[in-house]
Order: C-alpha cells, then structure tokens, then sequence
C-alpha cells in the first residue's frame, strides 16, 4: 500500500502519523481539535517539516500561537465576546485556558475518527465531533455536528470543514484555519509572498474590521499591503513587514480557488495555499511569546473577523435546521525543478 497509518502520541495526546510512500512525505494529525502538528517532505534526501506547528504537548494544551488550528464555529476574534443573531444578543466566555474570545471552541476538543479509506493516489481521514451543543459553551446554544476531513496526497493536503445543524433552530457558523509555514531555519524575511487581493479588511487597534463599507479598503490605497503578482519580485519579499491583515476580494483561478503562495528562492521551495471562497489572513508572528518570525501564517477563513456582527454577514453564516455549511481549503509544496 502507498498509505500508512499508525497510532502515535504526543505526550498525553494522541495523533495519527500518515507516511506516504511514494513521495516519502508524512503527516501528523492529533486527535486533540483535529490539529495538523507536523507534514514533513524529503529535500535533498532530508525531511524537512515546514509546518511550524505545536511542538511539545504544553503547546498543545495550551494552544499557544493557535498553531494549525481549525477554528470553529467561528474564526478569530467577536467583539467583545457579544453578538446579536436573528434579535437575540449572546454573550460568549473565553476557552480555557484562552483569556479572550477567540479562534472558536472545538480546538481543544478531542475528535473521534469517523471514516479512513485510501487508494493509490490519496488517503481520507474524516474526524468528527457533536461537542457544540446548548449547554456546553456558554453564548452558543446551538446544535452543530463538526466534520474535518483530510485528503492527503503526498505533496498536496486538501481539508474540508462541514458543519450541520441538527438542531431546530437556525445557528450561526464560520470556520478557518490558522497554520505557520516556514521554508528553512531562516525566518521570513526573504521569501516572497504572492496574494491576488483588490481589497484589504480595514481594522481597528483591536483588530476587529470596522463598521459597514469603512472595512473595506482598496489595496492600491495600501501599498505596503500589496503583494500581487503584478508587482515584482522584489516588491514581494516580506523583508520587515509587520503583517496582521485579511485580505478580501481574490482573484479566483480556472476551478474556482484562490491561491496566495510562499516561495524561497534560495532552496525552490514554493509553498500554495488554496481555497474555495472566503478571505485570507496573513500573520508575520511578531506578537508570538515564542518564536516570533520564524514562520508565516497564512490563514483561508470563510468570513471575516467578527462576522457574527456583520449585518450583510447573516444570511451567510446562518445555517438552517438540517443545513449545512462547507468550506474547503488545502495547500500544495514543490520545489526547484518541479
């Protein structure tokens, strides 16, 4: 079989390790929020893992950086911890052991394996939790089944997110994912960064987008912002920047993705992160307890922060009785030559 599969661990907390062996890349997912730790490839006959995920299990537990987190069911920071959906205003608490309302509530959240197939090309790995029901999370009443499903294909990872609403009520709903990469030891400084936006999410201090229209900024009015494939390379190396920005309104390629990409040219390697609608996130790290700028975080959301109090944001984020939400993303590595 081109697919293994084995039980492993990371302290207490138990993962799954995939080895592909055709392409002699692996992944490692823990059960713990469904958390993609490590995805190693072989470069010039070493493995190397460019996800900076968490590495010892007290990162884990405590979620620091939010490493490769999948937020649900909702990304990033509400206001406050308050919002108002369909006339009635709920007030949610923070994770432990988070301090603020931010990133959702399912990452602490041990998934069950629901189903595992493979084939020649790619292996499936779905996980599942019921865990968001009334009671459970204060400010959230809301019956939702969460579904995270993995395809892993050696050099390309797709992961989709489905949320259903079993309950009899509508209910309010938005994921992303919030992963570092990194292409060497270095830092990111010198890699060349590529996102297709026309529009930059305009924030607060507080990082939340600012009310109605006033969020959305034309990227041409942001130069320092706009990494485009219509500026040149060198208008694209990061060097100094200091990046905490939502990138919206991205240009769509010939299946219907967005792509923003990663490359160093000093190995070759080029790291795509793709996805199907939604926005873009990037983080360069500089607010980090622990290595800041070592790697970068590209982060697909489905919606903007703080969408649970976007007005126009409504019909979008809510999810009928017996509906459902999906939101699909991935990435892809290569390498010089490829």
């Amino acid at each position: 079989m081109r697919f293994e599969v084995n039980d492993s661990t990371l302290g207490q907390f138990k993962t799954l390790l995939i080895n592909d062996n055709k392409t002699n890349s692996k992944i490692e997912i823990a059960l713990r929020g469904a958390t993609l730790l490590n995805y190693f490839v072989k470069i010039n006959q070493e493995l190397f893992n460019f996800i900076d995920g968490f590495q010892t299990p007290e990162e884990l537990e405590f979620g620091k950086g939010a490493r490769c987190w999948i937020m649900a069911p909702f990304a990033n920071r509400i206001e406050n911890g308050l919002y108002n959906f369909l006339g009635n205003t709920y007030y949610l608490k923070p994770n432990p052991p988070r301090t603020q309302v931010i990133h959702g509530f399912t990452s602490n959240v041990i998934f069950k394996i629901l189903d595992m197939k493979s084939s020649n090309e790619k292996i499936e790995i779905t996980f599942y939790s019921d865990i968001l029901r009334p009671g459970i999370f204060d400010g959230y009443p809301f019956s939702v089944d969460v579904y995270i499903k993995y395809v892993f294909e050696g050099l390309k990872l797709n992961v989709e997110v489905i949320a259903k609403n079993v309950g009899n009520e509508p209910a309010p709903f938005g994921t992303g994912w919030h992963p570092y990469f990194k292409t060497s030891e270095k830092g990111i400084d010198n890699l060349i960064l590529t996102i297709n936006a026309n529009q930059l999410i305009i924030t607060d201090k507080n990082l939340i987008p600012l009310k109605d229209e006033n969020a959305y900024g034309r990227i041409d009015d942001y130069p320092g912002c706009d990494f485009r494939e219509t500026k040149t390379i060198e208008e694209r190396v990061i060097k100094n920047r200091i990046l905490d920005n939502c990138f919206a309104d991205l240009k769509v390629d010939d299946i219907g993705l967005y792509s923003t990409s990663l490359h160093d040219t000093t190995n070759g390697i080029k790291i795509s992160v793709f996805q199907r609608g939604g926005m873009t996130l990037v983080f360069s790290g500089d607010t980090l307890s622990e290595r800041e700028r070592e790697s970068l975080a590209i982060e697909p959301v489905q919606f903007m922060t703080n969408a649970f109090n976007r007005p126009e944001l409504v019909d979008k984020i809510k999810i009928a009785p017996g509906g459902e939400s999906k939101f699909e993303f991935g990435l892809g590595v290569s390498f010089a030559g490829d």
